[in-house]
């Protein structure tokens, strides 16, 4: 009888290391993390408020940030915004867990809670930097 107890045991303790091993590596989303340092390592900076976002304000309210691309890496996803003069860009990433982006007034709602969203990166004049690391992602 001891050994069977010890077998379940055993068992037990495998079957539990099994499942937080499938969870860590079901739940990992490297994608934020990589966008991140990619707009770091280009001397930009995230937008984590409005203040840092004071450049669109005007064009935000007027919900005139348009969608430039859009992409979809599984758990996240991104939206590039342009100005109507197209003089800068806004790159924004959602998830599960943040407001949708997928439509509506997407400038607006990314000026209006930045800090919500995994990543939020103002590139101005637009040199095409936020749009090389959304695209040199690979999920």
């Amino acid at each position: 009888m001891t050994k069977v107890l010890i077998g379940f045991v055993v068992l037990c303790a495998i079957a539990a290391v099994g499942v937080g091993v499938y969870v860590v590596f079901d739940n990992r989303d490297p994608v934020p993390n990589d966008v991140q340092a990619c707009i770091r390592k280009q001397g930009l900076t995230l937008a984590r408020s409005t203040q840092a976002l004071a450049l669109v304000r005007v064009d935000a309210a007027a919900a005139d940030l348009k969608v430039r691309r859009r992409w979809d890496w599984g758990h996240t996803k991104g939206v590039l915004l342009a100005g109507p003069q197209g003089d800068y860009t806004v790159l924004a990433l959602w998830n599960s867990g943040t407001p949708s982006l997928a439509q509506g007034d997407v400038g607006r709602r990314v000026y209006d809670s930045p800090g919500r969203f995994p990543a939020v990166a103002l590139e101005t004049p637009d040199r095409k930097v936020l749009l090389a690391c959304a695209n040199g992602i690979d999920a």
